[in-house]
Formats: structure tokens, sequence, C-alpha cells
């Protein structure tokens, strides 16, 4: 058995090559301007402009160097989707991943967009991502100032053979006193899971250990996946037994190892309306005969969290900052007596139907998933919040994973969209959760909170909810490739070695 510095086992750790591994898969970019550019390419041209961009792309290690050294000026990412790969002469049907085959656009109403043609939400009339505007590539550009990423994209994108920018979408964090909040108000993101591996350059664990009486997770309640959950060519979770390794993940041909696919999700938000609703639900409660709710206690039960992140687990009272502001206090929480702090299987303190319970149930088994199959459908997220030149504020939510129908899909469909995912359950998820289809009257749109009373049980009072708080503005499925392949992919058609069908 081997060691490092920190004391972790090393012998069952799979090894990971950080210069081939795109960065921002497996460590965030962490820079707090971002441009989300949605590309055509031009199929005459498009090797020939990614063998040019190629040196600018930033691996895992570059970035965990920047991180070290004190944060990245930079970084670059390249994604493809299923046209942007046959632009470059590969078969997109190779891929195993039949969602990537078909784009965001026909997945649509499986995700419980609406069907109404009139709907701003409905795919025909997304910016980006839609039946008539679906992006061949997706570049990422983050810089630590907008000057930067400007100028940074302004090169890439010029040139002979440049790709043409079809949408552009201008993200930047948005820094509060306990760390980045979205447009509602809430710091995001809170909660990610840790991936096992070591690097194979210098041996060190990706994600170490904190407490070796807590093996399988590295900081308390982060659990340590199997980095096949997000990197193909690598071992993922067992859908049986947590601990113990998975099937390899394969994304069909040889040259998806150290790839991911990616997707990005725009959800317009209706901060003005959100805000609203609080205020309304609050008075509501306090005519029921139930004080003391105020609007930012009734939104933090929407999300389960306070907005610094104090999840209600651990103080159901009001944010605590000794708690958001401990990386080893802010996610140790569960939802049943298995973690704890308390028995919260009804939802006195978060209800069943919150956002970060309906994303991610934790120790609760669903009625589809046991424990261990739970974190077989995590994603790693990076999205940012942007800025449209109209006003429009919204999410440019992205996650990385190796399968897209198991693991975002599954988390839409299955979790945020269901209220029944719990034998208690009681709504979709308040944030970005859709009923699939129109039901009218047959499943109510309401929010459940239970309130402290005469009953052991507490009382539930069922709040009707309106409009959707956030719409889909399109996105789309790509494929974040190894530095390897995209030199491959970006080689004259002759030339091109690929380990699968052409």
């Amino acid at each position: 058995m081997s060691t490092n510095p920190t004391g972790d086992r090393t012998d069952r750790e799979p090894v990971l090559d950080l210069h081939q591994i795109q960065g921002n898969i497996l460590v965030p970019f962490g820079t707090p301007f971002q441009s989300f550019l949605y590309l055509a390419l031009d199929r005459a041209h498009a090797s020939a402009w990614v063998a040019r961009t190629l040196p600018e792309i930033t691996s895992t290690r570059s970035l965990i160097d920047a991180h070290r050294a004190g944060g990245p000026r930079a970084a670059v990412g390249l994604s493809l989707s299923a046209s942007g790969l046959r632009a470059l002469g590969a078969r997109p049907d190779a891929l195993l991943d039949v969602p990537f085959q078909d784009g965001l656009a026909a997945r649509s109403t499986l995700l419980g967009d609406p069907h109404d043609p009139d709907d701003p939400g409905t795919a025909r009339h997304w910016p980006t991502g839609g039946p008539d505007t679906t992006a061949d590539a997706l570049l990422v550009v983050g810089a630590d100032t907008a000057e930067a990423v400007g100028a940074l994209t302004g090169r890439l994108l010029s040139g002979p053979g440049a790709p043409r920018l079809l949408h552009h979408d201008r993200c930047a964090t948005r820094p509060g006193p306990d760390g980045d909040r979205e447009h509602f108000g809430y710091r995001d993101p809170v909660s990610q899971p840790a991936v096992r591996g070591v690097a194979a350059d210098t041996g060190e664990p990706l994600c170490p250990v904190s407490d070796p009486a807590r093996p399988d997770e590295a900081l308390p309640g982060q659990m340590r996946l199997w980095p096949g959950e997000f990197v193909f060519g690598h071992p993922g979770q067992d859908p049986v037994a947590f601990a113990p390794p998975g099937p390899v993940a394969s994304g069909g041909p040889g040259w998806t190892d150290n790839g991911s696919l990616l997707v990005v999700r725009r959800y317009r938000q209706d901060v003005a309306g959100f805000l609203k609703f609080a205020a309304r639900t609050s008075a509501e409660l306090e005519r029921r005969g139930f004080p003391g709710w105020s609007p930012d206690a009734v939104s933090a039960r929407l999300f389960g969290r306070w907005r610094d992140g104090t999840p209600l687990s651990v103080s159901p009272k009001g944010p605590d900052p000794s708690v958001s502001a401990c990386p080893s206090a802010v996610n140790d929480f569960g939802f049943t007596p298995l973690r704890g702090p308390v028995d919260d299987t009804a939802g006195h303190r978060v209800p069943v139907g919150a956002h970060i319970r309906k994303a991610y149930p934790r120790d609760h088994a669903t009625d589809l998933e046991t424990l261990a199959g739970i974190e077989t459908h995590r994603l790693m997220r990076r999205g940012v919040p942007y800025t449209g030149a109209d006003g429009e504020t919204g999410m440019a939510f992205a996650c990385y994973q190796t399968s897209i129908e198991r693991q975002f899909e599954f988390v839409v469909r299955s979790w945020l969209n269901n209220p029944y995912q719990q034998h208690e359950g009681d709504n979709h998820d308040p944030v970005v959760g859709r009923p699939h289809r129109p039901v009218g009257d047959a499943v109510p749109r309401e929010f459940v909170f239970r309130v402290p009373s005469d009953d052991p049980e507490g009382t539930a009072v069922r709040i009707p909810m309106p409009r959707h708080f956030t719409v889909p503005r399109g996105g789309g499925y790509f494929l974040t490739p190894s530095l390897s392949a995209l030199e491959t992919l970006s080689a004259p058609s002759p030339h091109r070695p690929l380990g699968g069908p052409l």
C-alpha cells in the first residue's frame, strides 16, 4: 500500500492524466468573468481552427497550478455538439449517449419544457440550442476582468476560417459577503461531489480525505465519487454498494477517454416574482395563524438553505455564519437519522420539496433509488449567472457527467419534476421543477410547509405556487474531449488515428 503526504491510501485510487482532461470538469475555472460563446463552425476550416485554438485550451493540470499561484488569469474550454463532431469529420452516432446524439431541443419536452408554441420557454424561441439555433461548438472563456475576456475572445474568434458567433452569454460571478451568489440572492455553488483519484504526474490525490475516520468523504458531507461519473475511461459508481468501484465509464470510441459530456441549460430568472412570492407567502402564513415567517424564512424553505448557504437541517431558525463559513460544516448534514443532525424525514426543517432536497436527496432513499444509487446521478456543476444586453437575468447552468440520461436528465425528470419523489413528496421543485406534460389541475403546483403546531407531526400548510420563477432559454448538449482527442480531431481527415468509427 502506498500513501501520499496526507496519509491517504492510494493503492485503490484511479490514476488521472490531468494534462489530458480539460479544465473546469474536475476543477472549476474559478474566474470571476466568463463568456459562453455558441459557435457555428466553418466546415471547410473547422479542423484548422481547432488546431489553432488547441494551445489556448486549459488542462486540469495547468488550472491546478494556476490556482496554487493565486488563481488563473485566463482559462479556455472547448466543447462540441453532435453537429460539431460532424463538422470535424467524426460520427456522433459512435458515442453511446443517445441524448447527446439527439441534442437538447429534441429532448426539451422530456424535460418538462412548455408545449405552448407561443411560450418563450418553448425550444423554437430559444436564442441558442433550439431546432434552428443549435451550436456546433461551445467556447468558454474566463479571465479576471471583463476586458481580458473580451480581448481573448476576439483573438480566438479572428483569422481565416474562424467560427461564426451565434450567441454570446456574458457571465460574471456576483460576490456576496460569504461567497458568490446567483440572481435570487443565494450563495452558489455550496455543495459539490468530490472525485477519487490521484494525479498521474505527482501521485497527489485530487480531493484528499480530511478526516481518516470518514474515508468516503473529502470534507464532511462531501462524498468522494469514482471519476467515471464525470470523465470517460475510469471506473464509476456501483449502484448497489457505495465504496467499491463500478464499471468503467465508456463513451464508445477510445478517443472519448478523459472526455466528459457537458450540459448547458440557460434559465431566465424572475427575481421580482420570486421576491413577491416570498413576501406574499409570509403574509399568508401570518393570516392563517402561523406568525414569525419572514420572507427570508419562506424563501429559505424553497431552497433548503439560508442565503449564506447555512443548511436548514443544521440551523432552522436563521443563518449561522459559523456554519456557512466553515467548509467542514456547511455540508455536514442529512435528512434522516442516518446522517442527522435530527430525523427530518417528514420535512419539518427542510421541506421534502425544497430545491436542495429535490436535486440531491442525500441520505433519504427515494421511491426510485437506494442510497448507493443516489450517488450515480450526481452532477459536477459549473454554472455562472448571466445578464443579457436587454437586462434579462439568468443562470447559465452547466454540468459535467458521463451519461446525460442517467445524470442530468434523470435528476430533472425523476427528481426535480416529480411531485412524488419521496413517499411523503408534496410538489415539484419550486425553483426549476416543471411537470412533464400539461396536467391542468390534476397535479396542482403548490408548496408545502410543515409548521410547528399542537400536532407532534406539525401542520402541513399548502401554498399555491404562481407561474414558474425560471424559464428555459436554451443551451445545448456537448462533448468536452480530452486534449489529445482535440488534437486528433483537428488533424487532416486521412491522418486521423481515432479509436472509433468516423
